[in-house]
Parts: C-alpha cells; sequence; structure tokens
C-alpha cells in the first residue's frame, strides 16, 4: 500500500486501512522475520499442510 492508495481510499471516504503484519500465502520452511507476536494480522490461505508448519512457531511466540 503507497499514498497514493491511502488518498483514494479517504477520498472515497474510508475511514480506516486494515493491512496484515504477515502474508503466510508465500511462506516457505523458514519462519518469518519479525516473528508473529500477539496482536498481529496475518493473512493467510488456510491449508492442513501450512497448518502443520505454522502453528508450532505461532504457539512458541505465544500467539496462540
Amino acid at each position: 500500500m503507497n499514498d497514493d492508495v491511502r488518498l483514494a481510499a479517504k477520498a472515497c471516504g474510508v475511514k480506516a486501512l486494515i493491512t496484515w503484519t504477515h502474508d503466510f500465502t508465500t511462506w516457505g520452511g523458514t519462519p518469518p522475520a519479525p516473528p508473529p507476536r500477539a496482536g498481529d494480522i496475518v493473512l493467510l490461505h488456510f491449508t492442513p499442510t501450512l497448518a502443520v508448519a505454522l502453528m508450532p512457531h505461532l504457539r512458541a511466540a505465544g500467539v496462540l
């Protein structure tokens, strides 16, 4: 998201834009940096394989 998007949204009357902290749709075997924290917003196209790989990292970070 850049300033053009923010200005266009404001011109349309949008009061708030919500973006995500982490995008796990392209995540591989390495945990993201910085690690996820409680309160982060995560974009996640859930699959069982991704859940098996991701959940231990989220638990270790105290997110779950």
